[in-house]
């Protein structure tokens, strides 16, 4: 992914109640840092400890950082990329700094794909195997700073959306055939024999038909990360089912490659 805006929250708790009370924001392209936005208000004579969002006060609901926030969407339209963001997003979405639908990355798990050797993926953990500094800060800038080293170093290639679906959720809702019923337009191999296969997210065909597809070319299918799950097939909106994955060891394919693999890439298979 050459654009990006990196985002980093500070909001005291894990709650979505308790606030938004630090934003940074860092614009890149092709890794290199083209902008950058600071959002915070410090409460004055404050003292204490200031990480966390501690010694800010709360901007969550204030209008003047909702519509500078907004206006720098604006002026650079780039998905957002957070290195916990399910968690960040969730408070963006929450105080209506930006809609449901707008695109966001996860930076842990597109490092976690890249580099799969690592116990931990933790921000503390990474900037200490990847030696871009001493510390995590816990602000807001500092942290993202430090999310755009480790990118900067690593380059992942595999991003996964974050969010949900209504699409991506009914594919689920019907059942793979049994291999003799699959009339798909495509041909029966080995590819994937002895390969226990589980989907995860929305792909350009509809669940079942992954599944048909990967038992066509001789996998088993799994429902749920299991023992005997072997591979991972991910699309858009990807769930628990991928860091269940990571955590298993299981082999993690995108369900762009995971076609291609098959010589299936293009080729339309559906009467």
């Amino acid at each position: 992914m050459d654009k990006m805006i990196l985002i980093d929250l500070e909001t005291q708790d894990f709650s979505v109640t308790s606030g938004i009370y630090e934003v940074a924001c860092l614009v890149v392209e092709n890794y290199e840092i083209i902008d950058k936005l600071y959002l915070g208000k410090e409460i004055p004579d404050y003292k204490g400890k200031r990480n966390y969002g501690f010694g800010f006060y709360n901007i969550s609901g204030d209008t003047e950082y909702i519509t500078k926030f907004k206006e720098f969407l604006k002026k650079y339209p780039y998905p957002i990329v957070a290195h916990n963001c399910p968690f960040d997003r969730k408070f963006l979405v929450y105080y209506q700094w930006i809609t449901d639908d707008y695109l966001a990355y996860c930076s842990m798990r597109a490092i976690r794909m890249a580099n799969k050797m690592l116990d931990s993926y933790a921000l503390q953990n990474l900037v200490k195997h990847y030696e871009v500094a001493d510390e995590v800060k816990h602000t807001a800038m500092s942290d993202i700073e430090n999310v755009y080293k480790i990118l900067k170093i690593v380059k992942p290639q595999i991003w996964l959306p974050v969010g949900t679906s209504s699409k991506s959720r009914s594919y689920s809702k019907v059942k793979a055939r049994a291999l003799e019923d699959i009339d798909l337009r495509i041909s029966s191999t080995n590819i994937l024999e002895g390969e226990v296969v589980c989907f995860t997210g929305q792909s350009d065909y509809p669940r079942n038909t992954m599944q048909e597809i990967a038992m066509k070319n001789g996998a088993e299918i799994s429902n749920s990360i299991t023992l005997k799950t072997t591979m991972l097939v991910v699309g858009l909106n990807s769930g628990s089912k991928l860091d269940k994955a990571h955590e298993k060891g299981i082999s993690i394919i995108d369900d762009t490659e995971f076609m291609k693999m098959l010589h299936l890439k293009d080729i339309d298979i559906l009467d």
